[in-house]
């Protein structure tokens, strides 16, 4: 294939691809170009390419993951405050929506408007994804007449619980993360240290004749 028909490729899929950052649409026209010239170094470059969005793909969705689990305290202490002040559990999940900056808002959205059409508590019970057992349990209490500050109260301690639990896990498992960092760090000093004293001399001793001269 003649280079004209490659660098033409590579030109065009930079330009199909101008929705993209700059850094990814050269990656792209190169690994057309890449392809074309050598079909086996441009499948290899395609399964890295795909392994790397893979990853970024899986990293973004457990960052996500992790932002929403985060926010359920905060819509349930939320929501509590609604209540508190005489606001519908309607009223107050659409309060407590409004602090909300993670996927967990969008969940909040869909339950509310699935509960204009077949009302708040069929659409509470219903209700999936991260928020999903949140809102069943809001939606089973609300069915059965209890008092939604109570139910409230202990899920907001339970959450402040799990996070506490997990902050400490996580505080128990960092020396043995650091203990690598910290080795690796070290070493170099001690090695100085011990071998030091016994090179010194013997390196001063062959560099004499030469700085007497």
């Amino acid at each position: 294939m003649s280079p004209f028909t490659m660098v033409s490729a590579a030109v065009v899929v930079y330009v199909m691809t101008a929705m993209r950052p700059v850094g990814v649409r050269l990656i792209a026209a190169s690994g057309v170009a890449i392809g074309l010239a050598n079909p086996l170094a441009g499948a290899s470059l395609g399964l890295v390419w795909y392994s790397l969005r893979r990853r970024r793909s899986l990293r973004s969705e457990r960052l996500a993951r992790r932002r929403a689990d985060g926010e359920l305290e905060l819509l349930t202490h939320s929501m509590l405050i609604g209540l508190s002040g005489g606001l519908s559990p309607a009223g107050a999940l659409a309060l407590a929506r409004e602090s909300l900056a993670s996927s967990l808002g969008q969940e909040v959205d869909s339950v509310l408007r699935h509960a204009v059409k077949g009302g708040l508590t069929p659409s509470l019970m219903n209700a999936t994804g991260t928020g999903g057992r949140l809102f069943r349990q809001i939606g089973a209490a609300h069915l059965s007449g209890s008092p939604l500050e109570l139910t409230l109260t202990a899920l907001v301690t339970e959450y402040r619980e799990a996070a506490r639990s997990s902050a400490v896990e996580k505080a128990r498992r960092l020396p043995v993360r650091m203990m690598l960092p910290l080795t690796l760090l070290m070493l170099p000093g001690l090695l100085i240290l011990m071998i030091g004293p016994l090179v010194l001399p013997s390196l001063a001793r062959l560099l004499d004749p030469i700085m007497s001269l």
